[in-house]
């Protein structure tokens, strides 16, 4: 019994070791975009702002998702003034 406890602990280790490596990789990943492209700051400010207040991981992955949701629709409605402007101009040719 206690031969699998001891596998339990050390796999969960493992799972957790990987896990902090990958997040270390994506915010490193995250810090090149940002020095690349200096603007989005702004944008990476409010999400952590936001995310700060969010509790754990479940209630961060909703806000994320509710966040990118709602970037989507912007597109979308961008996407769709962009797409009746274009239109309008092959129209009127």
């Amino acid at each position: 019994m206690q031969d699998n406890t001891d596998k339990n602990r050390h796999a969960s280790r493992q799972r957790s070791t990987r896990a902090d490596d990958y997040l270390q990789k994506a915010i490193a990943e995250r810090e090149r975009l940002l020095e690349r492209q200096p603007h989005l700051r702004i944008y990476q400010a409010e999400i952590d702002r936001i995310l700060d207040k969010s509790g754990n991981r479940q209630g961060r992955m909703a806000v994320l998702g509710t966040l990118m949701q709602g970037k989507l629709l912007d597109m979308q409605r961008e996407l769709f003034k962009l797409t009746e402007t274009l239109q309008q101009t092959l129209d009127a040719k």
